[in-house]
């Protein structure tokens, strides 16, 4: 008995040892002023579809998101042709 408690308590240790020590996610707006670790964040995360849906995946695609929709907010608007007077 006292050796069966013994092994399960090796191969506990051992299995609480070979556990993932993740880092905490870093939140959206550290990735937005940090975008070289964005980038290779991102990278990192779409390389394994089983990483994506991590919080720390999920904060840097997100921040990439909203740089880009930053840089289009400084774009012209767009001309339809409405303010062409008709011939």
């Amino acid at each position: 008995m006292i050796k069966e408690t013994l092994i399960a308590a090796a191969w506990l240790t051992v299995a609480a040892g070979c556990a993932k020590n993740e880092e905490p996610a870093h939140p959206v707006s550290w990735y937005q002023q940090h975008e070289a670790d964005m980038q290779a964040k991102v990278a990192w995360c779409v390389d394994d579809a089983t990483r994506q849906p991590t919080p720390d995946c999920m904060n840097a695609a997100e921040a990439k998101r909203r740089s880009l929709l930053g840089s289009q907010k400084s774009l012209a608007p767009i001309d339809w042709g409405a303010a062409k007077p008709n011939p």
